[in-house]
């Protein structure tokens, strides 16, 4: 928390520097009760919305915020209320829901056993018109903790017009009644159909008075494990401004209809400035989807596939030319990605992204490599993660070029870089570090060749390398203590984070050797020892 906060101290600094007044305290309603004549003056609204909203995934700052005063809290509510539902929220956010729920509503929850209060609260503000994010996920577990908390037994002889009907599920939809009407200020969605409630309550996303309201002002659309695609149907008939589209839970086991991908294909394309796309699947190939990225070739920044099998016994198409089209593209990740052939691959391998900033590529079979560096070369002037972790039973083949020679050569401000690097390349790694332009904040090593590691001169001297910028060391190799504790003992790099893979699984950690790295450092071993890119 305190480092948000010193952002803020840092912002309003640079904002108000020299601009002190006397102001009197009887005055300034916000200044009365202040000891000293000497204050700032408060921040307008305006600037106080601006930092508020760097806080907004930080719940408790946020919350703390609300109590300074009028201005702040006026300020801060509709940043904390735009995106109540998180696994945190405690489930009295409910009580708060319902005093604006109508009676005809209220008689129907009393109708199904839920204990209504007759007493209607009158709120501050109207939170409901505040709200811009829901996963209906979340709402349906807080939904739970809040029937567990207030939910009374009737009488037997109470009437109830839904014997069959849980009364969370009844809660729930008529949040969703209220949440989904015209009146509907969603911005984002997202839904996870693992969570069979939310199943039951598909209609009254579909069939609500204001979905087309809603659906239209939709920005941001992620899904979880489909069980129904006639969702993208929907959406392509009345969403057009998505920019950010996640599709989780392709198939995993059963292929979609080619209707239904359609459906999808079609809703990428319509969209007017669709920015980031996410695509995680299993053992189905999309072609249609992945050829549909061509559409937004001028808009899309962002684009993460994760475990698709390129393989089909249908006309496998150009795949990759969509992507390769998007030229203002400024982050690229693949994951677990399998059976990809040269010929698919071929259109990255010459693609052209002059913004592109970020290359991950972690646990996909052969042919990756080359794209790397292919990407590298025709793509160096802004990149500044470059991420390539080969697939286990891939550890030892031999690339050529090799990519850590690609970054020695291009990527001299590479700030982020995990490359597999053999015996023979550690002069590359040499150049890297010692280059006066590094700037490198996180470094991941993986062995490429089977020659041993574990000498205590190579690490020493690999320590004293390390810049003063590295934070996060992440090492995939077999090392010993005595070469560790000579590399932790030589470098002057401030490190918050080391993972050894070989410490982890097969050796445990040496307390000792790391606690007297850690010793004037404010960070415990168990922060310490973890992986982080």
């Amino acid at each position: 928390m305190g480092r948000y906060f010193n952002a803020i101290k840092r912002k309003v600094t640079r904002v108000f520097k020299g601009r002190r007044r006397r102001v009197s305290r009887s005055s300034t309603p916000e200044l009365r009760g202040c000891s000293s004549g000497n204050v700032q003056l408060s921040l307008p609204a305006d600037c106080l919305i601006e930092i508020f909203s760097h806080l907004e995934d930080n719940p408790k700052s946020l919350q703390s915020c609300v109590l300074v005063n009028r201005l702040w809290s006026r300020s801060s509510v509709p940043i904390l209320w735009a995106h109540p539902f998180r696994d945190s929220t405690p489930s009295s956010i409910i009580d708060v829901y319902m005093s604006y729920l109508t009676d005809l509503e209220r008689i129907h929850l009393v109708d199904n056993g839920i204990s209504v209060s007759n007493r209607r609260r009158n709120q501050l503000f109207d939170y409901v018109s505040f709200l811009r994010h829901v996963s209906m996920g979340s709402l349906y577990t807080i939904v739970l903790k809040w029937t567990d908390r207030t939910q009374t037994t009737l009488s037997s002889n109470s009437k109830r017009r839904s014997h069959n009907t849980e009364p969370s599920l009844v809660m729930y939809q008529a949040l969703c009644r209220l949440f989904f009407s015209r009146r509907s200020s969603i911005r984002s969605l997202s839904l996870d159909w693992g969570v069979m409630e939310i199943w039951k309550a598909y209609p009254l996303l579909l069939y609500s008075a204001g979905i087309d309201t809603y659906l239209a002002k939709l920005r941001q659309f992620s899904i979880h494990y489909i069980t129904d695609w006639s969702i993208f149907g929907y959406l392509a008939k009345y969403s057009r401004n998505i920019e950010h589209l996640e599709v989780l839970g392709y198939s995993f086991n059963i292929p979609p209809h080619p209707e239904d991908e359609q459906n999808l294909a079609s809703l990428i394309t319509i969209q007017k400035n669709l920015l980031h796309f996410k695509l995680f699947g299993y053992a189905t190939y999309p072609v249609l989807t992945l050829v549909s990225l061509g559409a937004q070739a001028k808009s899309l920044r962002s684009v993460e596939i994760s475990y698709i099998h390129f393989t089909s016994t249908t006309l496998q198409g150009p795949t990759f030319e969509g992507l390769a089209a998007c030229r203002n593209l400024e982050e690229l990740t693949i994951l677990n990605c399998l059976n990809a052939t040269e010929e698919i691959l071929s259109p990255l391998v010459c693609a052209t992204f002059p913004s592109l900033r970020k290359i991950h590529i972690v646990e996909s079979t052969y042919g990756w490599d080359n794209v790397v560096v292919s990407l590298i070369h025709n793509n160096s002037a802004n990149l500044e993660e470059v991420y390539y972790k080969p697939v286990d039973n891939q550890q030892h083949h031999i690339m050529s070029p090799t990519i850590i020679e690609s970054v020695a050569q291009c990527c001299p401000r590479i700030k982020r870089l995990g490359v597999p690097i053999g015996t023979l390349q550690i002069s590359h790694l040499t150049d890297i570090l010692t280059s006066p332009y590094c700037q490198l904040r996180s470094l991941s090593i993986f062995r490429m060749d089977r020659v041993s590691w574990d000498r205590q001169e190579l690490w020493s001297g690999l320590g004293s390398l390390m810049p003063t910028t590295l934070r996060h060391l992440n090492i995939w190799i077999y090392l010993g203590d005595t070469p560790m504790q000579l590399f932790l003992q030589n470098t002057q790099a401030p490190l918050e984070t080391l993972y050894v893979r070989w410490w982890t699984h097969y050796l445990g950690y040496d307390y000792q050797l790391v606690g007297a790295y850690l010793k004037d450092k404010k960070v415990g071993i168990s922060e310490f020892l973890r992986h982080v890119i």
